[in-house]
C-alpha cells in the first residue's frame, strides 16, 4: 500500500550528542473527506461479517466507550453506521451479511472497495459457523479485488475469549490455511491479507485496528520518521501515536511492537484521570505548546511510561529506562519539535 511522502523540514533536535536531525513534515495536512448520504470517506475501513459475528460490538466498545458485557445483547445492525478517527479515516460497520440476494446495503457493490486508501475487515466468529463465514468472505473478495486487487483483507478471528492458547493458534493456522488456499485457487492477491485474534474483553481489538488502520494515515511514513528520530535521539525503547478518545494508535516507530507493550500502554491511559482531564481542557495555543506528563509506571520493572499531549485528540505515549528520567529538559525540547511536526501533518 502506498504512504504519502511529506516534505522535508531542518528541525533542530538533539540527542546526547547534539546533533540535529532533520524530520519530514512540511505540507498540507492529509485530505479529509466526510461521507455525505450514500458517499464514503476516501480514508475508510470496512467492517463486515455475517450478523452476530460481534463487529458491531468491537466498534462499540472502541469508538463508543461502552463496556464489553453491554454490547452483548445489541440489536442487529440495520444499516450503515459510520465512526471516525481523528486522522481523517472513517470506520464502517455494515450489516450483518445473510443474504447476498438483498442489494440494498451494496456489499456486492464493487465501487466500495475502489481506491488506494480502503481496508476491508471481516470479522468470524470463532465459535460459530466458520464455514459460512468463510464462504461469504470468499464472495466479498472476489468482489472487491475485481475492483482493487491490492486492497488489504484483514480477518478478525473474533469471541477467542475463553479458548485456550493451543486451541487460538489451532484455529487461526486452519482459517489462514483455508483462506490462502482459496484464493491461490482463484488466482487472488494473497500478499495483502492479515489475519488476527481479538475479543472485545482485552485489547485485542484495539491492536488489531491500530495495525489496520495505521496505513490509513496521511502521511505515515513520514510520521514513522518522525517518531524514529525521536527515539534515536531522546533514547527512547518505543513511542506511540494514539488517538485519544478510541486508544487506537495512528503511528509508532520501526522498532518491533509487542503486545505487552501496547496493552499495558492501554491500561495506564484508561487509569489515569489525569490524562482524562488534560484531554478535555487542554488547548494549545501555539504551535510550540507541548506538554508533558511523565507518568511513573514500571513495565517489567525495567521501563517507564511519559505521555505527551500535542491535542485534546492526540498523545505521545513513549517508553523508556528510568534514567530518561534524568533528560527532562532533552525530552520537553525534542518533544515541542515533533509535536510542531505533527501537527503539520495531521489535524489536531
Amino acid at each position: 500500500m502506498n504512504a504519502y511522502a511529506g516534505g522535508r523540514q531542518s528541525m533542530g533536535m538533539y540527542g546526547p550528542d547534539n546533533m540535529g536531525v532533520g524530520l519530514p513534515g512540511e505540507g498540507e495536512a492529509g485530505d479529509i473527506e466526510q461521507a455525505k448520504g450514500d458517499e464514503l470517506a476516501e480514508r475508510r475501513v470496512l467492517f463486515m461479517g455475517l450478523p452476530r459475528s460481534g463487529k458491531t460490538s468491537i466498534l462499540r466498545v472502541i469508538f463508543d466507550g461502552e463496556q464489553a458485557y453491554d454490547t452483548m445483547s445489541l440489536m442487529p445492525t440495520q444499516q450503515r453506521t459510520e465512526h471516525r478517527l481523528v486522522a481523517g479515516i472513517s470506520v464502517y460497520d455494515f450489516p450483518g451479511i445473510d443474504d447476498f440476494s438483498d442489494t440494498q446495503y451494496s456489499v456486492l457493490n464493487p465501487e466500495i472497495y475502489a481506491g488506494e486508501h480502503t481496508s476491508l475487515v471481516f470479522v468470524i466468529d470463532s465459535q460459530s459457523d466458520i464455514q459460512s463465514s468463510l464462504t461469504t468472505l470468499f464472495t466479498v473478495m472476489r468482489t472487491a479485488q475485481s475492483v482493487n486487487a491490492q486492497l488489504p483483507i484483514n480477518v478478525f478471528i473474533n469471541k477467542v475469549d475463553g479458548l485456550s492458547e493451543e486451541l487460538k493458534q489451532d484455529i487461526q493456522h486452519d482459517i489462514q490455511q483455508r483462506i490462502l488456499k482459496n484464493m491461490g485457487y482463484e488466482n487472488l492477491n494473497v500478499t495483502q491479507v492479515h489475519v488476527f485474534l481479538t475479543t472485545i474483553f482485552d485489547q485485542s481489538i484495539r491492536e488489531a485496528l491500530s495495525r489496520v488502520v495505521r496505513y490509513l494515515v496521511p502521511k505515515y511514513s513520514s510520521l514513522e520518521t518522525i517518531l524514529n528520530s525521536f527515539c534515536s535521539k531522546s533514547s527512547l525503547d518505543k513511542v506511540f501515536l494514539f488517538d485519544v478518545m478510541t486508544k487506537v494508535y495512528l503511528a509508532t516507530d520501526s522498532s518491533p511492537t509487542y503486545p505487552p507493550q501496547y496493552i499495558f500502554a492501554c491500561q495506564t491511559i484508561e487509569s489515569m484521570e489525569e490524562v482524562t482531564m488534560m484531554c478535555s481542557g487542554f488547548v494549545p495555543t501555539s504551535d510550540d505548546d507541548a506538554v508533558l506528563q511523565r507518568i511513573n509506571v514500571g513495565l517489567d520493572g525495567n521501563d517507564e511510561f511519559f505521555i505527551y499531549q500535542i491535542s485534546p485528540y492526540l498523545l505521545l505515549l513513549c517508553i523508556g529506562s528510568p534514567e530518561i528520567i534524568r533528560q527532562t529538559s532533552l525530552l520537553e525540547f525534542n518533544s515541542s519539535k515533533v509535536t510542531k511536526a505533527i501537527r503539520q501533518i495531521l489535524p489536531c
